[in-house]
């Protein structure tokens, strides 16, 4: 690992109306650490994911991948949201995999995963395929490449969302719960994925609750609860040894 944080997140508060979902939180993730993040509902984990990939604007506090802020400019102090188009450009840095898988219905797999690399990389078409069909193929999917959403399962869907982001070559992968909308038996088959691309080291936070990919992957894990960070360590001193009464309460009744 680099002694340089891939992501960077600093005092970070943002609320919707008057219910303060974030509430300063802060903390580092280092070029290829895996960092799980756990919690209950309404905690503030997905929020967090949507502001690092800048789906959503932040209240207040600074977020950077790669030492690049993330959708803004500091200018005196402040900080300037950029345009819609130079945006665009820098989220490309981050890959996000959501509970819904969200594909175009209209485009084959092939088409969902060459979208924003042409679209948005300008990346020639030609291109676009040699990659998009390499990556298909990556996750298991060589045979599905003109296949539509409504013809893949669920757990074939998720894979070719996990290929459509990989696609812009990010520099961190999120993924918000991308299991939990499957059935029991297609979340290994996602989870192998995830799994591999911690292993080729891709730098990646993961809300999820499937404890043994945490415990199995994760070099940190991270308890969130009411918009603060309660506990963060190895997952083996987080889930054998935990420090704080808030997360031996939250392991009791999920494990």
């Amino acid at each position: 690992m680099s002694s340089t944080p891939m992501v960077q997140i600093q005092d970070v508060h943002k609320r919707f109306g008057r219910n303060e979902v974030l509430r300063g939180v802060s903390f580092d993730v280092q070029k290829g650490e895996v960092v799980v993040i756990l919690g209950p509902s309404g905690s503030g984990k997905s929020t967090l994911l949507r502001l690092i990939s800048h789906l959503d604007a932040l209240d207040s506090g600074r977020i950077y991948v790669d030492g690049r802020l993330v959708g803004y400019e500091e200018r005196g102090g402040k900080l300037h949201a950029l345009s819609d188009r130079a945006a665009s450009i820098a989220r490309a840095d981050v890959g996000m995999v959501f509970q819904r898988f969200n594909l175009f219905p209209h485009l084959d797999a092939l088409g969902n995963v060459n979208a924003a690399p042409v679209h948005v990389r300008r990346m020639p078409k030609s291109a676009a395929i040699a990659r998009g069909t390499e990556l298909l193929t990556q996750v298991g999917l060589a045979d599905k490449l003109h296949a539509y959403p409504a013809q893949l399962s669920g757990g074939q869907q998720q894979r070719v969302a996990i290929a459509r982001a990989l696609a812009m070559n990010p520099k961190v992968m999120l993924f918000d719960e991308a299991t939990s909308a499957l059935d029991p038996e297609l979340v290994g088959e996602v989870l192998e994925v995830m799994k591999q691309l911690a292993h080729d080291g891709m730098t990646m936070i993961v809300v999820t609750h499937e404890m043994g990919f945490a415990r199995e992957v994760a070099d940190r894990v991270m308890l969130v609860d009411g918009g603060v960070v309660v506990e963060s360590n190895t997952p083996d001193a987080f889930f054998d040894h935990p420090q704080h009464e808030r997360t031996r309460s939250f392991l009791s009744k999920i494990l």
